[in-house]
């Protein structure tokens, strides 16, 4: 197995896309798992654990929701949602829900293969050099760990961000007080530039809203600039 090889899970109840799936990712050098339903899906999570988990959402039983919640309650495992639910409003309540990308059926399986790097690249870091360095915003109200993407509130409350929310407030703070477009801010997050992925940039500040209690009506954080993006209002401390 190479270096970037991963474990991954995929949970899908159709054999032969089952079998397939395997085939491509065991050639790029990660070890599969797999499972045909939701029940399975959590059993052999619980057992052996997985660096991703590639989620198909309409399975028999169990629904893929259910597992994606299941999986949160769990952890931060980063999951790929694959789904024949293809509308605008069914991707974004999946990427809501906590998934970190979403590919509609029918999909070339290379693409998927590429989404499945991207998300391994956002979840490890870049993999060379120096670890991120510690990220403190507004006086150490809020400090993120971009390596870990473990956050600590002032209080003590602590979390983790998803690998994209991650990059997200990651891009802003490279830019404090500017205001970033939100293809700006798709591109840090490594996602496609179309039209219903531009709605991800919002999914994310909304989701690093609510876990940090920044209130759109009265940032500390993310201020939103209409039409336009996002900026961080927030102060950026001075590294060690």
């Amino acid at each position: 197995m190479g270096a970037m090889g991963a474990r991954i899970l995929v949970v899908e109840d159709e054999p032969q896309l089952r079998a397939l799936l395997r085939l491509y990712l065991e050639r790029e050098g990660h070890t599969v798992a797999d499972a045909g339903d939701g029940q399975a899906a959590l059993a052999a999570f619980d057992a052996e654990g997985a660096d991703l988990v590639i989620l198909d959402l309409m399975l028999p039983g169990m629904q893929g929701e259910t597992v994606l919640e299941a999986l949160r309650d769990a952890g931060d495992v980063p999951v790929l949602i694959t789904s024949a639910k293809r509308s605008e409003a069914e991707r974004i309540a999946g990427l809501r829900a906590g998934a970190d990308d979403y590919l509609a059926k029918p999909f070339n399986p290379h693409e998927l293969t590429a989404r499945v790097a991207a998300i391994l690249r956002r979840s490890r870091g870049t993999g060379a050099g120096e670890p991120p360095p510690i990220l403190s915003l507004d006086g150490g109200r809020l400090v993120l760990d971009p390596a870990s993407r473990r956050y600590t509130l002032t209080g003590g409350d602590t979390g983790r961000l998803t690998p994209g929310e991650s990059a997200l407030l990651v891009a802003l703070a490279a830019h404090p007080g500017a205001v970033l477009a939100r293809q700006q801010l798709l591109d840090a997050v490594a996602r496609r530039p179309d039209e219903v992925y531009e709605r991800v940039v919002d999914v994310h500040v909304a989701n690093v809203r609510r876990k940090v209690g920044d209130d759109p009506g009265n940032p500390w954080l993310i201020e939103t600039v209409p039409a336009t993006g996002y900026r961080l209002v927030a102060t950026v401390d001075p590294g060690p």
